[in-house]
């Protein structure tokens, strides 16, 4: 008789999980695209896959889907060592942002942006940054997300202007 109790709730409750698969907890992907920094008149301009992070640096992302709501942590991490000297980099970013049409469909969809950049070469310094991106985001079936987005962040102490223009696309978690 327990068998058939246990077999009956487990039917019954298919239709429930189905419907919370529906609905995306976390995505993790990585950015790709161009990076734009001017500063006193220079330019710089570089493409990466993957790219157009923190100061155009490779970053991974994890977005975290509460309804319309989205926060997202981005990390950054460069070592370059040659000729006896190292190179370190390390950008930490923040997002908050708002999904018009939800989590659980295509949306456009704005965002608050953060960053955060620390240089040691012998020497270390720091930077940090504000700024904002909008966009669009699809789902390719469940378990895709792919995003267009354009934004602009501030350097504060190095008054740095950093224009970005790409992609992102991330695995989703249910």
């Amino acid at each position: 008789m327990k068998r058939y109790a246990l077999l009956t709730f487990a039917i019954l409750m298919m239709p429930c999980l189905a419907s919370a698969q529906d609905t995306p907890d976390v995505e993790i992907g990585t950015n790709f695209g161009v990076s734009i920094v001017t500063a006193d008149g220079s330019t710089i301009t570089q493409f990466g896959i993957p790219g157009q992070g923190v100061l155009g640096q490779p970053i991974i992302y994890t977005t975290f889907f509460a309804g319309s709501v989205m926060l997202e942590p981005q990390i950054a991490f460069n070592l370059t060592t040659s000729g006896g000297s190292t190179f370190t980099t390390l950008g930490i970013g923040g997002q908050a942002g708002y999904l018009f049409s939800g989590s659980t469909t295509d949306s456009p969809y704005v965002v608050t942006a953060l960053g955060f950049q620390l240089i040691a070469n012998g020497s270390t310094s720091t930077d940090f940054g504000l700024g904002g991106k909008v966009g669009y985001r699809v789902l390719i079936g469940e378990g895709v997300g792919f995003r267009v987005e354009g934004g602009y962040r501030r350097w504060l102490d190095n008054q740095l202007n950093e224009i970005t223009i790409g992609f992102g696309i991330g695995a989703i978690i249910h």
